[in-house]
């Protein structure tokens, strides 16, 4: 057993024993519970609403598959092909300019026009990691860190930084959005498996430091997002009963860090930079979206959560920023442990106050920051003006009205037919509520027709040693 980590805690031993028992119960019944359908619009959002809502955000991430194909298309794939066998720092730092192109017409309608706005307590902190080299591991309370990620390291204030990501695999194969951050961006992969990514994790560092380009490199050390299905509860029941065994209060607001890779990411760091720990909450109509792990009120935001913010319910990002210092021989697994007690009391503390009332308060501690609304459309504008012109010169303007017009049902019929097999919508790139939702039910298939062959063989077993 690990040895005790010596924590703070916001609750009294009585409510420590209270919020353990309500958890273990709140999970259990949840494991066994039928799925519950969240809504695809905040609560009480009407049918008429939640129509023209779901309309602008299926536009919205039609807009993205379609600005970000002719961007990897026209600008990615030649440079692909014919730079990177010539020079990779000439292919990279020219990507690195495709990047900050294509940037605002990601969070542009997610973000800016749906009135999502960012609040960060330590503005400093920010701008020293992008000035140089930064690996920030933050809490997984959303599918869209990613994008997140891209309108913070996006704002020249005064730096603009290259953003990356260390993301699981799967995502490089989803259509577009997959192909540009395996292709254009570059982002570190990884399958769970460290034999595997320790092997990919140094040799995508050592590339960029060979090219000396610099990043901010956001990862999750908690790596998966769950929902409420029985393996998710079971997982999280995993990560509190670890928590007893290293000696500290069980999490209720994330789950527990993997540390093993961090013992390779230092390495991005290695020439000089900065570790930060990023803790982010997600407010909606003054209440914490991310709240307990365990509770029915939790929602997981994506990117319809925040396309959802143009109906009148605009998502609030507050972020937490404090340095690390550790390096790979450091004793990494408590250090991540200790600071994982620390964003699990910060985010009970910011949730306390969200139940009191006391919204204002909790702005007061943060500084709100600003993308230039109008070079974000701008470059919005740029881009249809890039469609319409290259429609325009190979006369194919019908054909190009008419593939919008399927990605956008296409879109449509993805997203609503993996909400209606999961219960929730998963979309942290375009396509994944859908493939996700097959992909589950597939394996959950497989699992429950492996449980009852196991089950069959033990009933076998059991008839010839009873005869």
């Amino acid at each position: 057993m690990c040895k005790a980590v010596a924590t703070t805690s916001n609750l009294t031993a009585a409510q420590e024993k209270k919020s353990t028992a309500s958890a273990r119960k709140a999970l259990n019944h949840a494991a066994s519970r039928p799925m519950e359908r969240k809504p695809l619009v905040a609560a009480g959002a009407g049918f008429v609403k939640t129509v023209l809502v779901m309309a602008f955000s299926h536009a919205s991430l039609c807009a993205l598959c379609v600005n970000v194909a002719f961007d990897l298309i026209l600008w990615g794939l030649p440079a692909y092909i014919l730079l990177l066998p010539l020079s990779k720092r000439t292919f990279r730092r020219y990507m690195g300019g495709l990047i900050n192109y294509t940037t605002p017409i990601v969070f542009n309608l997610p973000m800016v026009l749906s009135g999502t706005t960012f609040h960060c307590d330590s503005l400093e902190l920010l701008r020293q990691c992008k000035q140089t080299n930064a690996l920030m591991l933050a809490n997984h309370g959303s599918r869209i860190d990613w994008m997140m990620g891209m309108y913070v390291g996006y704002i020249a204030d005064p730096f603009r930084a290259r953003v990356g990501f260390v993301c699981e695999r799967v995502i490089q194969y989803m259509p577009l959005i997959g192909w540009y951050r395996k292709i254009v961006c570059e982002d570190v992969f990884v399958d769970r498996s460290f034999k595997v990514d320790k092997i990919n994790i140094s040799a995508n560092l050592n590339d960029f430091h060979d090219d000396n380009i610099e990043r901010m490199l956001f990862l999750s050390p908690e790596g998966v997002v769950v929902d409420f299905g029985e393996r998710d509860m079971q997982y999280m029941q995993a990560c509190r009963d670890f928590c007893m065994e290293f000696g500290v209060k069980p999490f209720d607001y994330v789950l527990t860090p993997r540390y093993k890779g961090q013992t390779v990411l230092v390495e991005h760091v290695k020439h000089g930079g900065t570790i930060t720990s990023v803790t982010m909450a997600f407010v909606r109509d003054g209440k914490l979206l991310n709240c307990e792990m365990w509770s029915k009120e939790r929602v997981i935001p994506d990117i319809y959560t925040l396309c959802a913010g143009l109906g009148g319910s605009p998502v609030h990002i507050f972020i937490n920023i404090e340095e690390l210092n550790f390096k790979a021989d450091s004793d990494i697994k408590t250090i991540m442990m200790q600071d994982y007690v620390r964003k699990d009391n910060l985010l009970r503390e910011w949730h306390n106050l969200l139940k009191a009332g006391k919204l204002d308060e909790m702005k007061s501690r943060f500084t709100q920051f600003k993308s230039n609304f109008w070079s974000a459309q701008f470059v919005q504008v740029l881009h249809g003006l890039q469609l319409y012109l290259f429609a325009s010169y190979f006369d194919v303007i019908p054909q190009l009205v008419r593939g919008v017009t399927y990605m956008f049902l296409f879109i449509a019929f993805s997203h609503t037919l993996g909400w209606i097999m999961n219960g929730t919508s998963m979309e942290s790139v375009p396509f994944e509520t859908g493939i996700k939702a097959v992909l589950m039910k597939l394996f959950h298939t497989k699992h429950k027709q492996d449980k009852k062959r196991e089950a069959a063989v033990a009933a076998t077993a059991a008839k010839e040693k009873a005869s």
